[in-house]
Order: structure tokens, then C-alpha cells, then sequence
């Protein structure tokens, strides 16, 4: 991964961390795929993905990544995200959502810098 241009711009990193009691699991699960799609196609949309925490398995992270916060603001206002609204409100624990400014990013470079 290299550096990104945002030419002054800064990103959004919007996680929602999620958990799911085992028998709502497959249910939410087809929800998530059916709206990764969609949302992927959005404006401003530079990355969207479920992943599931490999210690709890119950426990799945929907992480998406936005051009601008006028995107990510239209995508909190868009039907995807009611359908992901209303997913959520069937479950018992409240889910945990973040929303990170990202200024700048790097790569391995980083990593090969750190380790001279």
C-alpha cells in the first residue's frame, strides 16, 4: 500500500463493531453480503468490508472507508445503511461505531523506514 494523494482532503475510516448472538448470526451475516455491493458503488466509497474477529467468532467488524465526510454523511442517509440500522437494532448488545479522520497514510515503506 502506498501513500494516498487526498490532495489536502482527509479521509473517514468508519468501523462498527458488532455482536451477534450465535442464533442471529447466519441472518446477519446474508444481510451484510447483500449490502457490501451496494455500498461499494456509492460516491465516495474507497472501501467497504465485513470481517469477522477470529477469537469471537460472533463478534463481526463492517469497516468502511470514505473519500470525505459529505460522502460518508450521504452514505449514513442512504438505504444501505438503513438496512444496516435496522440489522443492528434486533441485537441485544448495542454496537460500538467509530469514525477516524485520517489525514495521511502509508505503507510497507513505513515499516522498511522503522526497521533501518
Amino acid at each position: 500500500m502506498s501513500r494516498l494523494d487526498l490532495k489536502g482532503k482527509s479521509m473517514i475510516d468508519a468501523t462498527i463493531k458488532i455482536s451477534v448472538p450465535p442464533e442471529k448470526r447466519k441472518e446477519l451475516l446474508q444481510t451484510f453480503k447483500a449490502i457490501l455491493g451496494p455500498i461499494r458503488g456509492e460516491q465516495g466509497c474507497l472501501r467497504c468490508n465485513c470481517y469477522v474477529d477470529i477469537e469471537a467468532e460472533n463478534v463481526f467488524f463492517f469497516r468502511e472507508e470514505w473519500q470525505t465526510r459529505e460522502d460518508l454523511d450521504a452514505h449514513l442517509r442512504s438505504v444501505q445503511f438503513g438496512v444496516l440500522i435496522g440489522a443492528m437494532s434486533l441485537l441485544d448488545i448495542e454496537p460500538e461505531i467509530r469514525l477516524n479522520t485520517i489525514a495521511s497514510t502509508a505503507g510497507a515503506e513505513a515499516v522498511t523506514a522503522a526497521r533501518r
